[in-house]
Formats: C-alpha cells, structure tokens, sequence
C-alpha cells in the first residue's frame, strides 16, 4: 500500500456502518470514525493484506457492530487494488458478524 490518507467505508453483512479516514505510513495504520480510533500494523504480500488493529472505542452513546468493549483487536484480511485501494474483512471475537471495509487514497503521503 502507498503511503497516503484514504477513505474507509465499512459495512457489516446486515448493512452499512459509517465511514472514516486512515492514515496509511510505512506498513502502518492510524485512523478514526465517530466511534473508535484504531491503528494497526500492515503485513503485504503482493496483493494479499493483513492487518491486526487495536480498536479503542472512544463513543459509547451509539451502539457499534463491535459490541461494547472499550478496547479490542481485528484481525482483517484481504486485498490491495493498484497500490492506492484495498478491500478486507474480518469476524470479530464474540460477535456474530462480518464486517467488511473499503478503502481508496485520498491523497498520497511521503
């Protein structure tokens, strides 16, 4: 992935949730939404992406996909499109969920 921001959307297998911004930095991500910050480490083979995130929730007057824990970790995998998108899942602990996350550069960081 190309360092940059990009814009986050991400959406459950029952709908969406909302959107955010993540700042992508040398295999590593940083970013927020209205519930929780999360930053997490990058792993990229080719096109395949993983990445394991800790999640701190900083709202709890809305309810989150998550659950109600304040602080916890995603494990997401799927897939970097040209170097400036990407596409992932995950399936949180103790949630009977899928959430899905889509991604594109905004714009590019040195």
């Amino acid at each position: 992935m190309k360092n940059g921001i990009y814009e986050a959307h991400f959406t459950t297998d029952r709908g969406m949730l909302g959107s955010g911004a993540v700042l992508i930095k040398d295999g590593h991500a940083y970013g927020a939404d209205d519930l929780q910050f999360y930053r997490g480490e990058i792993t990229q083979s080719g096109e395949d992406l993983e990445v394991i995130m800790e999640v701190t929730r900083h709202n709890f007057a809305a309810t989150s996909a998550f659950g109600n824990k304040s602080v916890f970790t995603l494990h997401w995998r799927g897939k970097s499109l040209a170097q400036t998108a990407f596409k992932m899942d995950c399936r949180p602990e103790g949630v009977d969920v899928v959430v899905y996350v889509s991604g594109r550069m905004l714009r590019e960081h040195e």
